[in-house]
C-alpha cells in the first residue's frame, strides 16, 4: 500500500517544526563573558555585608511604616519585654504618581531594613517602580506581628501569613499613602525566594493580589540542608578560642563598616574586597554562619517570650536580657525546628509530624510542578552558591528551563550588586513598566 502523500507532507512539516523549536534549557552564563571579580564563593558571599541603601533615592520617597496585622496579639502587647513591638514594620518606596510595584522579601530572618533589600529597593525605585519591603517570615518582627501560630518555620503556614500581610500593606499604602499601583511583581532572595515560590502558587489559586511577575534569587532547594550548612559554618567557631572569635567578629564588623562609609554608587565601592577583608576561607565561613545564626536567634528569643514557651532557661529581667539572647543564638535553625516547631505542630493535630516530614513541606520540590508550569516565575542563581548542591542547580534548571539564568560565580547572593545581575533583574520586571496604571 502506497503512503498517502498529504499525510507524508504533514509529517515532514511537523518534524521540521520540531527541529526548529527554540532550546528550552536554562541559560548558563559563560564564564568568559562574565567578569565578576571574586571566584571564591565565600569571599563573594561576604560582599553581601557591603550592600546598603543610600537612603536618598532621587525619584521616590521612603516611608517607614507600621501596621497591626493580628488582633489576637493584644495579649502580647502586655508583655513588658515586648511592649511596643507587636506592629509589623515595613518600608515603602513611593513614586510621585502611578507606577508598578515590586514586593521584596529578604533572606532568612531579614528585616524590612536589611541592607541587601534596601540596595535592591533603591535600584528598582530609581527605575520607576514603587517598592514594598516586608520582613522575612522568620524575622523576629514578622514572628511577633504577623505569624498566626507564633511559631514560624512551617513554609505552608508562613506563606499564608505572608500572603495576608502583603494584602494588608498593599491596601494600607493605597489608602493612607494614596499610592497609585499598576502591575505587581515580587522578588525574593535566599529564603525569601522560597516564600516567593510558595506565594506564586497561592496567588495563582486565590488571585487576591494579582502578581504578574516573580523573580526567585538564589533560593534553597532544600531549606533544611541549607540550614545544616549554615549551622556547620557557625560551628567552625569551636576551632577558635573565645578571644579569637571576638577578635574575628570585631575585625569583620570594622572592615564592613569602613567599607560602608564610602559612596555606595561609586564604581569602586565593591572593588578589591579580597585585599580589604584579608581573611581565610574558614574565618569567612564562620562569620557568615555566625551572622545568620544570630539573626535566627533573635527570632527564637522573641518566639519563646511571645508564646511563653519556657524552652529558654536563662533568667531574664528588665535590665538584663543579654544572657537569654545569647542562649537563643546558640540554638540555630535546625534545633529550633526540633525543640519549638515540631512539638507545636504535634500539639495542634499533626501527631505524625517529625523533622523528615516537615522537611518535605519546606522544600521547593514540593511545588516543583506548579513552578514548572507557571510562566510568570523566573529564576536567577549561581553555580557556586554555598548553600546548594550541583544536583540542586540541575533540578532548578529542569523546573524553570529557559526562565532560569545561572551565573558561574557569586556564591550566595554575592553578585546582587554586580551590574550584569542588576540589569538582568531589571529586565525581568521591565515589562511591568509598560502599563503602570
Amino acid at each position: 500500500m502506497r503512503p498517502n502523500k498529504s499525510a507524508m507532507l504533514i509529517f515532514y512539516i511537523f518534524a521540521a517544526s520540531l527541529s526548529f523549536q527554540p532550546d528550552a534549557s536554562a541559560q548558563r552564563i559563560d564564564e568568559a563573558s562574565y567578569h565578576y571579580p571574586y571566584k571564591d564563593p565565600y569571599l563573594a558571599t561576604s560582599t553581601l555585608g557591603l550592600m546598603q541603601g543610600s537612603e536618598k533615592p532621587p525619584t521616590s520617597e521612603i516611608k517607614d511604616l507600621r501596621l497591626n496585622v493580628l488582633n489576637h496579639r493584644e495579649d502580647i502587647r502586655k508583655n513588658i519585654y515586648l511592649e511596643g513591638m507587636s506592629a509589623l514594620r515595613y518600608r515603602f518606596y513611593q513614586q510621585n504618581g502611578p507606577a508598578p510595584l515590586i514586593f521584596i522579601i529578604p533572606g532568612l530572618s531579614g528585616s524590612a531594613y536589611s541592607g541587601p533589600a534596601r540596595f535592591l529597593a533603591e535600584w528598582f525605585a530609581d527605575h520607576g517602580f514603587h517598592v514594598l519591603i516586608l520582613p522575612s517570615p522568620f524575622n523576629w518582627n514578622f514572628a511577633l506581628a504577623a505569624s498566626a501560630s507564633g511559631y514560624p518555620g512551617y513554609t505552608q503556614e508562613d506563606t499564608q501569613d505572608l500572603y495576608l500581610a502583603m494584602q494588608m500593606v498593599l491596601n494600607d499604602v493605597k489608602t493612607h499613602c494614596q499610592a497609585q499601583i499598576g502591575k505587581i511583581g515580587m522578588l525574593g532572595f535566599s529564603d525569601g525566594a522560597l516564600y516567593a515560590a510558595y506565594v506564586s502558587k497561592m496567588d495563582s489559586e486565590k488571585k487576591r493580589i494579582g502578581i504578574d511577575t516573580y523573580l526567585l534569587v538564589n533560593p534553597p532547594v532544600d531549606l533544611f540542608e541549607a540550614a545544616r550548612k549554615i549551622d556547620s559554618m557557625a560551628a567552625i567557631g569551636k576551632d577558635f578560642g573565645a578571644d579569637q572569635k571576638t577578635h574575628l567578629e570585631a575585625y569583620g564588623f570594622g572592615v564592613v563598616t569602613e567599607g560602608m562609609n564610602k559612596d555606595t554608587g561609586a564604581p569602586d565601592y565593591f572593588a578589591d574586597w579580597n585585599k580589604r577583608l584579608r581573611l581565610k576561607d574558614k574565618q569567612i565561613e564562620f562569620l557568615i554562619g555566625k551572622n545568620l545564626d544570630d539573626a535566627v536567634g533573635d527570632a527564637i528569643y522573641v518566639i519563646d517570650l511571645a508564646n511563653d514557651s519556657a524552652i529558654l532557661k536563662t533568667p531574664i529581667s528588665w535590665d538584663y536580657r543579654s544572657g537569654r539572647l545569647e542562649e537563643a543564638r546558640s540554638f540555630g535553625l535546625m534545633r529550633y525546628m526540633e525543640a519549638f516547631l515540631v512539638p507545636r505542630l504535634k500539639r495542634t493535630g499533626n501527631k505524625q509530624m517529625n523533622l523528615k516530614t516537615l522537611d518535605t513541606h519546606n522544600s521547593i520540590r514540593g511545588i516543583g510542578s506548579g513552578l514548572k508550569n507557571n510562566p510568570a516565575v523566573f529564576l536567577m542563581h549561581n553555580l557556586d552558591d554555598i548553600l546548594v548542591s550541583a544536583q540542586d542547580i540541575a533540578y532548578l534548571e529542569k523546573v524553570f528551563g529557559e526562565r532560569a539564568v545561572i551565573y558561574p560565580h557569586g556564591g550566595h547572593l554575592g553578585n546582587l550588586w554586580y551590574p550584569d545581575n542588576k540589569k538582568h533583574m531589571l529586565d525581568v520586571f521591565r515589562p511591568l513598566l509598560q502599563d503602570p496604571a
